[in-house]
Formats: C-alpha cells, structure tokens, sequence
C-alpha cells in the first residue's frame, strides 16, 4: 500500500524557501507530495509560486466537501485555518497511510486526536539524520538556512539535537 504525503502551508513555505522540497520527496520514497488547493492558494499569493509551480510531482488535490463541512462544524478545530483543515479533511479521506507535514501546534494536535500521522520540520530533519539519509553537516546546512531564510525558531535543545554528533 502506498503512502500520501500531504503538506500544510508552513512547511511546505519553509522548505520552499531554502529549495529543499524534495528531500521530503525523496525520504519518504513517493512519487509525489498532495498539497490542499487552500494551501496551493495560500502560496500562490507570495514569491513562493514560481518554484511551485514548477514541480511536476506535486498534486494539488481538494477534500469531499461534506467531510470537511464536518470538520468545520467540530468546536475543536474551529481555531484552524482553510489549508489545515482541508489538509486534516485529505488525510481522513485516504485508503491508504497518510502522513501530514505541518508546522502549526494546533493543527498538530487535532490532526493526532483524529488519528492522523502528523510530523513538524525538526521531526523530519531528526528522522532524516538518524536513518543517515542526511549527514550531520547537510542537517545543519538545513537548520541554518531555515533560520535565516524563513526565520525558523528552533528550541536550543531541539537545535542542539540537530546539529551535534
């Protein structure tokens, strides 16, 4: 059974801004990444559009509607945004394994309680070094750029994880 690979708009906009995008491809062994057409949208709106446009292997894919008026109508997720609930809506929706990508605490949480597989940028960089599919120095090459490309604020331990032997 194959796996989807959906990704919310803060990752999808970090790894973006340091053209690193495809290591999420590449680590996770699909063929492509699906993005919800209210993140497609969210990027559309930046700089960020021209590289995205110009992937091939992304799928921009919309959720069934009446599962995401469900959504919509839960007091739990009603502090989300469009793109993590349709992303939240895609994951729910799938047969197969579905991994969600996303930055955002709350949409983390909700997307858990749900039963969702949910994975931020440092757990996928510490998964990335420890199967040694990125050595030490590209790990910390990543780190480094996030925080100065798309000002990412890693927690000192979880930096210090990152980046030391």
């Amino acid at each position: 059974m194959s796996q989807v690979v959906l990704v919310d708009t803060d990752f999808l906009s970090a790894l973006l801004k340091i053209e690193r995008l495809e290591l999420v491809r590449d680590f996770y062994g699909v063929d492509e990444l699906t993005v919800p057409t209210a993140v497609y949208r969210e990027i559309s709106a930046t700089d960020l559009m021209e590289p995205l446009s110009n992937l091939p292997w992304l799928a921009v894919r919309s959720p069934e509607q009446t599962l995401y008026d469900r959504l919509m109508a839960m007091p739990d997720l009603v502090h989300l945004g469009n793109g993590e609930m349709q992303a939240i809506a895609l994951a729910l929706e799938q047969k197969e394994e579905t991994l969600l990508l996303t930055n955002d605490n709350g949409a983390r949480h909700s997307a858990s309680t749900l039963g969702i597989e949910v994975v931020n940028i440092p757990a996928f960089l510490l998964g990335c070094k420890t199967t040694g599919f990125l050595d030490l120095a590209e790990v910390t090459a990543i780190v480094v750029a996030l925080e100065q490309k798309d000002h990412y604020g890693f927690r000192r331990e979880i930096r210090d994880l990152l980046t030391s032997a």
